[in-house]
Protein backbone atom coordinates (compact mmCIF):
# COMPACT_ATOMS: atom_id res chain seq x y z
CA UNK A 1 0.00 0.00 0.00
CA UNK A 2 2.63 2.05 0.98
CA UNK A 3 4.60 1.60 -2.12
CA UNK A 4 1.37 2.39 -4.21
CA UNK A 5 0.89 5.94 -2.48
CA UNK A 6 4.51 6.44 -3.20
CA UNK A 7 4.44 5.35 -7.07
CA UNK A 8 1.07 7.81 -7.42
CA UNK A 9 3.04 10.72 -5.50
CA UNK A 10 5.38 12.93 -8.07
CA UNK A 11 8.98 12.96 -7.00
CA UNK A 12 11.73 15.96 -6.63
CA UNK A 13 13.06 17.06 -9.74
CA UNK A 14 16.00 18.13 -8.06
CA UNK A 15 19.34 16.27 -6.11
CA UNK A 16 20.09 18.09 -3.93
CA UNK A 17 16.82 19.33 -2.76
CA UNK A 18 14.81 16.63 -1.42
CA UNK A 19 10.93 16.30 -1.23
CA UNK A 20 10.06 18.91 -2.68
CA UNK A 21 6.83 19.25 -4.89
CA UNK A 22 4.26 20.94 -5.84
CA UNK A 23 1.13 20.66 -3.57
CA UNK A 24 -1.84 21.67 -6.35
CA UNK A 25 -0.60 19.35 -8.99
CA UNK A 26 0.30 16.42 -6.26
CA UNK A 27 -3.40 16.96 -4.84
CA UNK A 28 -4.80 16.88 -8.31
CA UNK A 29 -2.78 14.08 -9.51
CA UNK A 30 -4.08 11.63 -5.99
CA UNK A 31 -7.32 13.03 -6.37
CA UNK A 32 -8.04 12.38 -10.05
CA UNK A 33 -9.48 15.82 -10.64
CA UNK A 34 -8.66 19.61 -10.21
CA UNK A 35 -8.81 20.83 -6.91
CA UNK A 36 -5.89 23.07 -6.91
CA UNK A 37 -4.45 25.67 -8.96
CA UNK A 38 -1.00 24.21 -9.67
CA UNK A 39 2.58 26.16 -9.09
CA UNK A 40 1.28 28.41 -6.53
CA UNK A 41 2.02 26.05 -2.89
CA UNK A 42 4.75 24.16 -2.95
CA UNK A 43 7.38 22.06 -0.23
CA UNK A 44 9.87 20.89 0.26
CA UNK A 45 12.78 20.32 3.37
CA UNK A 46 15.08 22.62 1.55
CA UNK A 47 17.33 24.66 3.16
CA UNK A 48 18.08 27.33 0.23
CA UNK A 49 21.94 27.49 1.03
CA UNK A 50 21.56 24.15 -0.52
CA UNK A 51 20.20 24.45 -3.97
CA UNK A 52 23.08 24.83 -6.43
CA UNK A 53 23.56 27.75 -8.29
CA UNK A 54 21.27 25.91 -11.49
CA UNK A 55 18.83 24.95 -8.83
CA UNK A 56 17.88 28.57 -7.67
CA UNK A 57 17.85 29.71 -11.22
CA UNK A 58 14.97 26.88 -11.70
CA UNK A 59 13.36 27.84 -8.00
CA UNK A 60 13.38 31.67 -9.09
CA UNK A 61 12.49 31.04 -12.93
CA UNK A 62 11.05 27.89 -13.83
CA UNK A 63 8.84 28.17 -10.59
CA UNK A 64 8.48 31.31 -9.98
CA UNK A 65 8.99 31.41 -5.74
CA UNK A 66 8.39 34.51 -4.48
CA UNK A 67 8.65 33.99 -0.84
CA UNK A 68 10.21 31.10 1.28
CA UNK A 69 8.61 29.97 4.49
CA UNK A 70 11.03 28.41 6.68
CA UNK A 71 9.32 26.82 10.05
CA UNK A 72 12.80 25.84 11.65
CA UNK A 73 13.70 26.80 15.04
CA UNK A 74 16.14 28.85 16.69
CA UNK A 75 18.31 25.99 17.38
CA UNK A 76 17.97 24.40 14.12
CA UNK A 77 19.35 27.66 12.28
CA UNK A 78 22.25 27.25 14.94
CA UNK A 79 22.76 23.74 14.22
CA UNK A 80 23.13 24.82 10.71
CA UNK A 81 25.85 27.72 10.85
CA UNK A 82 27.99 25.21 12.95
CA UNK A 83 27.96 22.36 9.95
CA UNK A 84 29.48 25.61 8.52
CA UNK A 85 26.98 25.55 6.17
CA UNK A 86 25.15 28.84 5.49
CA UNK A 87 22.03 29.92 6.64
CA UNK A 88 18.59 31.41 5.28
CA UNK A 89 19.46 34.16 7.73
CA UNK A 90 23.14 34.95 5.94
CA UNK A 91 22.10 33.43 2.78
CA UNK A 92 19.51 34.60 0.48
CA UNK A 93 18.35 33.47 -3.31
CA UNK A 94 18.23 37.02 -5.19
CA UNK A 95 14.49 37.87 -5.66
CA UNK A 96 12.60 35.94 -3.00
CA UNK A 97 11.20 37.14 0.30
CA UNK A 98 12.26 34.82 3.16
CA UNK A 99 9.83 34.38 6.33
CA UNK A 100 10.95 33.03 9.37
CA UNK A 101 8.37 31.37 11.35
CA UNK A 102 9.39 29.09 13.94
CA UNK A 103 6.23 26.94 14.04
CA UNK A 104 7.72 25.37 17.27
CA UNK A 105 9.05 28.67 19.32
CA UNK A 106 8.83 30.00 22.31
CA UNK A 107 4.85 28.91 22.93
CA UNK A 108 5.62 25.25 21.94
CA UNK A 109 8.72 25.20 23.88
CA UNK A 110 6.80 26.48 26.93
CA UNK A 111 3.80 24.07 26.49
CA UNK A 112 6.95 21.05 26.29
CA UNK A 113 8.39 22.71 29.76
CA UNK A 114 4.73 22.19 31.52
CA UNK A 115 4.98 18.59 30.82
CA UNK A 116 8.33 18.19 32.47
CA UNK A 117 8.51 16.12 35.95
CA UNK A 118 10.26 18.53 38.80
CA UNK A 119 13.70 16.78 38.22
CA UNK A 120 13.26 17.44 34.31
CA UNK A 121 12.79 21.17 35.34
CA UNK A 122 15.92 20.97 37.78
CA UNK A 123 18.24 19.83 34.20
CA UNK A 124 16.80 22.08 32.30
CA UNK A 125 17.22 25.10 34.93
CA UNK A 126 20.57 23.91 35.01
CA UNK A 127 21.31 24.05 31.30
CA UNK A 128 19.95 27.13 30.90
CA UNK A 129 21.71 28.93 33.46
CA UNK A 130 24.99 27.62 32.28
CA UNK A 131 23.60 28.61 28.59
CA UNK A 132 24.27 25.30 27.26
CA UNK A 133 21.13 25.30 24.82
CA UNK A 134 21.87 22.22 22.79
CA UNK A 135 21.71 19.87 26.54
CA UNK A 136 18.58 22.15 27.56
CA UNK A 137 16.86 21.22 24.20
CA UNK A 138 18.03 17.53 24.78
CA UNK A 139 16.25 17.71 28.29
CA UNK A 140 13.08 18.36 26.55
CA UNK A 141 13.50 16.13 23.80
CA UNK A 142 14.39 12.93 25.82
CA UNK A 143 12.15 13.59 28.58
CA UNK A 144 8.85 14.71 26.72
CA UNK A 145 9.01 14.53 22.64
CA UNK A 146 10.69 11.08 22.67
CA UNK A 147 8.23 9.73 24.94
CA UNK A 148 5.26 10.96 23.44
CA UNK A 149 5.21 10.81 19.48
CA UNK A 150 4.56 12.78 16.34
CA UNK A 151 1.01 12.36 16.42
CA UNK A 152 0.75 14.30 20.40
CA UNK A 153 3.60 16.37 19.45
CA UNK A 154 1.86 17.61 16.39
CA UNK A 155 -1.83 18.56 18.87
CA UNK A 156 0.89 20.51 20.98
CA UNK A 157 2.32 22.55 18.20
CA UNK A 158 -1.47 23.34 17.01
CA UNK A 159 -2.25 24.02 20.43
CA UNK A 160 0.53 26.36 21.57
CA UNK A 161 1.81 27.62 18.36
CA UNK A 162 -1.72 29.95 17.29
CA UNK A 163 0.33 33.20 16.62
CA UNK A 164 2.73 31.50 14.05
CA UNK A 165 -0.29 29.14 12.34
CA UNK A 166 -1.87 32.81 11.86
CA UNK A 167 1.30 34.33 10.79
CA UNK A 168 1.17 31.48 8.40
CA UNK A 169 -2.23 32.08 6.96
CA UNK A 170 -1.65 36.09 6.90
CA UNK A 171 1.12 35.02 3.97
CA UNK A 172 -1.29 32.65 2.57
CA UNK A 173 -4.00 35.01 2.30
CA UNK A 174 -1.77 37.34 0.55
CA UNK A 175 -1.74 37.57 -3.17
CA UNK A 176 1.14 38.52 -3.47
CA UNK A 177 3.36 35.73 -1.93
CA UNK A 178 2.83 33.06 -4.45
CA UNK A 179 4.35 31.48 -5.91
CA UNK A 180 4.93 30.33 -1.97
CA UNK A 181 7.32 27.71 -0.23
CA UNK A 182 7.25 26.27 2.56
CA UNK A 183 9.62 24.06 4.58
CA UNK A 184 10.89 22.66 7.99
CA UNK A 185 14.14 20.58 8.39
CA UNK A 186 12.45 17.36 6.82
CA UNK A 187 8.97 18.83 5.27
CA UNK A 188 6.49 16.40 6.99
CA UNK A 189 6.30 17.18 10.50
CA UNK A 190 5.56 21.06 11.14
CA UNK A 191 5.09 21.77 7.06
CA UNK A 192 2.64 18.55 7.10
CA UNK A 193 0.82 20.11 9.87
CA UNK A 194 0.33 23.28 8.09
CA UNK A 195 -0.35 21.66 4.67
CA UNK A 196 -2.92 19.38 6.81
CA UNK A 197 -5.04 22.80 7.60
CA UNK A 198 -4.78 24.07 4.18
CA UNK A 199 -5.60 21.40 2.24
CA UNK A 200 -8.57 20.88 4.93
CA UNK A 201 -9.70 24.51 4.36
CA UNK A 202 -9.90 23.72 0.58
CA UNK A 203 -12.03 20.46 0.90
CA UNK A 204 -9.47 18.20 -0.20
CA UNK A 205 -10.53 14.18 0.68
CA UNK A 206 -8.79 13.20 4.11
CA UNK A 207 -7.51 10.16 1.91
CA UNK A 208 -5.74 12.41 -1.06
CA UNK A 209 -4.50 14.71 2.56
CA UNK A 210 -3.19 11.14 3.65
CA UNK A 211 -1.75 10.27 0.73
CA UNK A 212 0.35 13.36 -0.03
CA UNK A 213 1.77 13.20 3.99
CA UNK A 214 3.16 9.61 4.10
CA UNK A 215 4.94 10.04 0.44
CA UNK A 216 7.06 12.61 2.23
CA UNK A 217 8.75 9.07 3.81
CA UNK A 218 9.68 7.91 0.44
CA UNK A 219 10.87 11.65 -0.72
CA UNK A 220 13.40 11.26 2.23
CA UNK A 221 14.63 8.09 1.93
CA UNK A 222 18.08 9.30 0.17
CA UNK A 223 18.79 10.67 3.17
CA UNK A 224 17.27 8.67 5.87
CA UNK A 225 20.52 7.45 7.76
CA UNK A 226 21.71 10.99 8.08
CA UNK A 227 18.31 11.94 9.70
CA UNK A 228 18.44 9.27 11.53
CA UNK A 229 22.10 10.20 13.09
CA UNK A 230 20.42 13.79 13.64
CA UNK A 231 17.46 12.52 15.43
CA UNK A 232 19.24 10.13 17.70
CA UNK A 233 21.72 12.97 18.57
CA UNK A 234 19.04 14.91 20.41
CA UNK A 235 17.70 12.25 22.05
CA UNK A 236 14.80 11.31 19.49
CA UNK A 237 14.36 7.70 18.43
CA UNK A 238 14.39 6.46 14.91
CA UNK A 239 10.04 6.91 14.67
CA UNK A 240 10.11 10.53 14.18
CA UNK A 241 11.79 9.93 10.76
CA UNK A 242 8.68 7.95 9.86
CA UNK A 243 5.44 9.39 8.31
CA UNK A 244 3.25 7.27 10.59
CA UNK A 245 0.06 5.76 9.18
CA UNK A 246 -2.31 7.40 11.88
CA UNK A 247 -0.89 10.89 12.18
CA UNK A 248 -3.56 12.30 10.00
CA UNK A 249 -6.50 10.74 11.67
CA UNK A 250 -4.93 11.50 14.99
CA UNK A 251 -4.84 15.29 14.22
CA UNK A 252 -8.29 15.01 12.64
CA UNK A 253 -9.96 13.62 15.43
CA UNK A 254 -8.53 15.82 17.79
CA UNK A 255 -9.63 18.91 15.91
CA UNK A 256 -12.97 17.36 15.33
CA UNK A 257 -13.23 16.82 19.21
CA UNK A 258 -11.18 20.19 20.26
CA UNK A 259 -12.69 22.63 17.99
CA UNK A 260 -15.38 21.28 15.72
CA UNK A 261 -13.13 20.92 12.85
CA UNK A 262 -10.61 22.93 10.90
CA UNK A 263 -12.87 25.80 10.49
CA UNK A 264 -13.46 26.34 14.22
CA UNK A 265 -9.83 25.84 15.06
CA UNK A 266 -8.42 28.49 12.49
CA UNK A 267 -11.74 30.60 13.41
CA UNK A 268 -10.28 30.11 17.00
CA UNK A 269 -6.93 31.61 16.38
CA UNK A 270 -7.57 34.63 14.68
CA UNK A 271 -8.21 32.96 11.47
CA UNK A 272 -11.29 34.76 10.72
CA UNK A 273 -13.76 33.66 7.60
CA UNK A 274 -12.59 36.48 5.27
CA UNK A 275 -9.10 35.77 5.87
CA UNK A 276 -10.38 32.28 4.93
CA UNK A 277 -12.01 33.02 2.17
CA UNK A 278 -8.88 34.62 0.50
CA UNK A 279 -6.25 31.64 1.43
CA UNK A 280 -9.64 29.31 -0.40
CA UNK A 281 -9.16 32.01 -3.48
CA UNK A 282 -5.51 31.96 -3.78
CA UNK A 283 -5.33 28.19 -3.93
CA UNK A 284 -8.71 26.50 -5.40
CA UNK A 285 -10.05 25.56 -8.63
CA UNK A 286 -12.59 27.93 -9.54
CA UNK A 287 -15.72 25.64 -9.81
CA UNK A 288 -13.01 22.69 -9.34
CA UNK A 289 -15.18 19.49 -7.49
Amino acid sequence: MAEAIAASVPTTPFTTILNFRDVGKTVNQLSGSPKLQEGRLLITIVQPDRATADNQVTLTTTYGIRTIVDLRSKSEHLAQVQKSTPDPSYLSIPGIKYELISLNGSAFERALIRKLPWSGIARLLYHAGTFNRPAAIRTLTTTVMAPAGLAPLGITTLSASHAEVLAIFTLLSLPASYPLLIHCTQGKDRTGLVILLVLLLCSVPVDTIDKDYRASERELMPELEARLEELRAIGLGDNFAACPKLFIGLMLQWMANRWGGVEGYLDGIGVGREMREMVRANLMVAGGD
